[in-house]
């Protein structure tokens, strides 16, 4: 009688140690914003110190066989119970930690992006050589944080911004290597955080492309007498302080006018694409915009113009940010 021969398919060894990195590198994302270093999230491995200080101790205890020392048994065994207790010591420094995310401060191309995290330590021991670390970031500055029982601290990331555009903060290792780096313990983060990278400003743009405004009769302005003297009135736009505002006038004629003064009003202007000479590629256009941007003063009302988006004039911070928003994301944010 012929058996019948199965065939029993088994992965090769490349697919199984591909599994084993994916299940080393799951997502860990956060809940209710903040990611807990759980037992099921940590993982811990013998540095290069850690193994050569285990070969050691084999050494210790070969040598010991071989010659009958009873010292060198008591100096092996206190050694490897030390280790035990490093072991130990590592994985309790990292364990239940709290991290969420925290401000992101923008950048411009070429520079760096900093992303700070929040951790938090909820335990009465404290926590010491806690590092973050990601792809982007810099290997010259290591960020490293050490809280105390029942603190929490920011933990700063420094992330090279190479282009214009979103930066999203990519997979955070947490590590650490206390207390005498014989052991690293180690877990992932992934935070939805993310900031933008302006355009690197131009940095011998020519002056401003200042053009005179209309006068604001059009806008409703008009000259009244006043206890004070000859007050310059208009009519109230967005961003106008509260102590420039003429309630008395606005109450008397129903509307609301801001009081402009006897200072006089810095001309505004309108940063256009096509005012940048033809033969400029894009990111050089954008370079010199970003300057003119950034040249603005504060009180002076600048507009925007690029193809698809347009920025009508304003002025302030908010303002500023908005303009280099746009050119940080364009062509992708377009008038709709």
């Amino acid at each position: 009688m012929e058996r019948a021969s199965a065939t029993v398919n088994r992965p090769p060894a490349s697919a199984s140690s591909g599994r084993l990195t994916a299940w080393l590198r799951r997502t860990h994302g956060p809940v209710n914003g903040v990611i807990r270093l759980d037992r099921r999230h940590l993982y811990i491995l013998p540095t290069r110190g850690g193994i050569g200080f285990a070969v050691l101790l084999m050494a210790m205890l070969m040598t010991s066989l071989n010659y009958n020392i009873s010292l060198g048994f008591a100096l092996t065994f206190l050694l490897a119970g030390i280790g035990m207790a490093c072991m130990w010591m590592a994985y309790r420094n990292m364990l239940d930690l709290a991290v969420s995310a925290g401000p992101a401060a923008p950048a411009f191309a070429g520079a760096h992006a900093v992303f700070a995290l929040h951790v938090d330590n909820a335990e009465a021991d404290a926590r010491i050589g806690v590092e973050a670390r990601t792809p982007l970031s810099d290997p010259a500055a290591p960020s490293s944080l050490t809280l105390d029982g029942h603190a929490s601290g920011e933990l700063p990331l420094r992330l090279r911004a190479e282009r214009r555009g979103r930066l999203a903060l990519p997979r955070v290792t947490l590590a650490s290597r206390f207390p005498f780096g014989l052991f690293r313990v180690w877990s992932y983060a992934d935070l939805p955080l993310s900031t933008f990278v302006y355009p690197a400003p131009e940095s011998d743009a020519p002056p401003l492309p200042l053009t005179p405004r209309p006068d604001d009769a059009d806008d409703g302005a008009l000259v009244v007498a006043s206890d004070d003297g000859i007050d310059q009135l208009r009519r109230y736009r967005t961003g106008d302080p509260l102590h420039r505002i003429a309630w008395k006038h606005s109450a008397r004629t129903g509307r609301w006018l801001s009081r402009t003064g006897q200072t006089p009003r810095q001309p505004g202007c309108w940063l256009e694409w096509d005012a940048i000479p033809p033969a400029f590629e894009t990111e050089a256009r954008l370079s010199r915009l970003c300057a003119w941007v950034l040249a603005a003063s504060d009180d002076m009302d600048i507009g925007l113009r690029l193809p698809g988006v347009e920025i009508p004039p304003g002025h302030g911070a908010a303002h500023r940010r908005a303009c280099l928003e746009a050119l940080s994301l364009w062509p992708e944010r377009r008038a709709s």
